[in-house]
Order: structure tokens, then sequence, then C-alpha cells
């Protein structure tokens, strides 16, 4: 017969059972809490979800400024306003390229030829209105290219080459155009080896390097601080620029005085086509760009 456990062994026995049972519900415990917590230290992590709602935004379109183009010195145009007629003229490359001369008398709305061509001129580089209806201009002559000073009395039916007057002409030398003539039978370096634009009247003389103005103060070519040059104005005593600038689309007008304005837009004129700028006698500026003239209007 088994003798009944003691007293001692039962207690012993109850507190095993209940260890077992702690460290099982501890197990439990444990596995529950992974479950619910699991371990995302090795895990990369991921990018932010992103949501497409259907709605697409434009994104901004810069602004464009057309940039001012080298015009070939034979394709450059000259225009001038007087009392009462208009001229303007292309200049043409003494040999090869014949120039055009033509003349208005209804403010630009239809032009008559009246290129001197029984004189066999070759190149035109300077053109002025003189005594309300006639003009003067700088022009290479003959075969030999001869620059002459040209005037017409006859509304340009003919013209007479007048040697005295050269020399008071400004402009740029035909034959060599890092020549500047400058008045009074003198002449000077151009600022850059490919000069064009030269404009003068009275004591305002300007002309274009590389798409800067430069003009000619105290003895010495100056540069104006406007980029994107593409023709000049001399209308003293201010000097207009026609000009490439967010401003204006097409070409600004800058007006030269002690200060500098923009004074007006050309928006049909292309920076990369040849352009003639003039103020007429009533204030207005006018522009002749492709096939026909405008007026410059208000910024």
């Amino acid at each position: 017969m088994h003798s009944p456990a003691t007293p001692s062994s039962a207690r012993w026995l109850a507190i095993a059972l209940t260890g077992v049972l702690a460290v099982g519900v501890g197990v439990l415990a444990v596995a529950a809490y992974q479950h619910a917590n699991p371990d995302l230290s090795d895990l990369a992590a991921e990018p932010a979800p992103t949501f497409d709602l259907g709605v697409e935004t434009a994104e901004p379109t810069p602004e464009v400024t057309q940039t001012a183009e080298a015009i070939a010195r034979s394709e450059e145009r000259f225009l001038a306003i007087g009392d009462g007629a208009w001229w303007r003229a292309t200049a043409g490359a003494c040999g090869t390229t014949e120039p055009l001369l033509e003349r208005s008398t209804d403010a630009g709305a239809t032009w008559t030829d009246v290129t001197p061509r029984y004189r066999t001129i070759g190149q035109i580089a300077s053109l002025d209105p003189l005594a309300g209806t006639e003009a003067e201009m700088v022009s290479s002559m003959g075969e030999a290219c001869e620059t002459q000073a040209l005037r017409t009395y006859t509304q340009g039916t003919y013209w007479d080459s007048y040697p005295d007057v050269l020399p008071a002409i400004r402009y740029i030398d035909p034959l060599d155009p890092a020549v500047v003539h400058i008045g009074g039978g003198q002449t000077t370096d151009a600022p850059c080896a490919t000069p064009t634009g030269l404009r003068a009247s009275g004591d305002v003389v300007a002309l274009i390097c590389d798409g800067t103005p430069h003009r000619w103060i105290d003895g010495s070519w100056q540069p104006v601080e406007v980029a994107g040059a593409t023709a000049l104005a001399a209308t003293p005593p201010s000097l207009l620029i026609a000009h490439t600038d967010a401003a204006c689309p097409g070409l600004a007008v800058t007006e030269i005085t002690d200060t500098t304005a923009i004074v007006g837009c050309l928006p049909e004129a292309d920076p990369s086509t040849p352009l003639a700028l003039s103020s007429a006698p009533t204030g207005q500026i006018f522009a002749w760009s492709a096939d026909g003239l405008a007026e410059v209007a208000a910024p």
C-alpha cells in the first residue's frame, strides 16, 4: 500500500505546477506581442504614397525674348523723313548687289524708285532729307566705287555730285567699315571691325557694334547700356534705339537723353531682319521693317 502524500509534498507539487503555467503564459504573451508588433528594422523604408486626383497642372512657360542677329551690310536699310518727302534705301554692295532708293510723297503709302542708275551707283552709305522735298546721300559710284556726296534738287529725278559737301558728312567708309568719317574731313577707327547703322545729326553720332550702340562723345566711342540693338535714329538732343527687350514683343524703342526710357514698341518687327528707324517732323517715330512702315506704338 502506498502511503498518502504528505502535506509538504503536495504543497511543492502545487508550486511546481504554478511555475509551469506561469512560464507558458509568458511564452504565449511574448508570441502575441511579436505578432502584433513585428520587427521592421531590416526592411527598407518605402516612399510615401502619392495620389492622382485627376488634376493636371501645366508647368509655366518661360518667357522668351528674341535676340538680334547681325545683318549683312548690303541689306542695311535707311529711312529719312523730311517735311515734304520721305526717302528710304537699301545699302547694296558695290560691284555685287545693286542698292535701291525710293521716294514717297504720301507718308509712305506708296513709293517711287529714284535710284540713280544712270550714274552707275554701287552702294549707299548714308541718306538724309534736305530742304523739305529733297535729299542727300553718300554713295559709291562707278566701277572704281568712288565715294561721293550726291544731292538732288529735282525730287530724285537727277542727282549731282558735291565734292565740297562730302567732308562734312558722317558715315562708315563703304570700302573699309573699320574706318568712320566723323566730319570735318577727319576719320577715326570704329569700335569694332564691322560696325553698322551709323546715324548722325547735329551733335548726335552713333553706330552699332555687335548689338551694342556706341556714341561719339568728346572724341571717343562710348558704349550705350542697351543690348540687342538693330537700328538707330539721331534726333538731337536724343538718340533712338530699336532693340530687343522683354518689355516689348518684337522690338522696343528706347530714347537716350539725360535719362534712358522705352518710348514704344514694334510688335511686328523681327529682330533677325533689316530695319530702319526715323523720327518725323511731327515727333512720330516710324520703322521700315519687312515690306512696310509701322509707327512705334506706346509700350
